[in-house]
């Protein structure tokens, strides 16, 4: 009998797997995601987007993206301020 990631996974939850993606998201069901619908989890979110807010002046706001059927973490999306971005122009140096 070999034994593989499906055999350890199913032993863990009792189930069988009904393939390897979510059917809502397409997001692996094997991979650990931060999930909003999960208090502590959701508390991590807001962490990490309160601490983003503070480490990076150019972003006024950041918004987490998440799966509205099972609540899983897809994305974050950010909305720089217009004043601090600034396309940096470069001059070619002839010598």
């Amino acid at each position: 009998m070999k034994l593989n990631r499906k055999y350890f996974q199913e032993k863990k939850t009792g189930k069988r797997s009904g393939g390897s993606y979510t059917k809502c998201c397409d997001q692996l069901k094997d991979r650990h995601i931060l999930n909003k619908k999960k208090p502590e989890e959701w508390k991590l979110i807001e962490e990490y987007c309160e601490n983003h807010l503070i480490h990076y002046s150019s972003c006024e706001t950041i918004e987490p993206i998440c799966c509205k059927v099972c609540g899983r973490l897809l994305k974050y999306l950010c909305t720089l301020n217009s004043k601090s971005y600034r396309e940096k122009e470069y001059e070619n140096e002839e010598e």
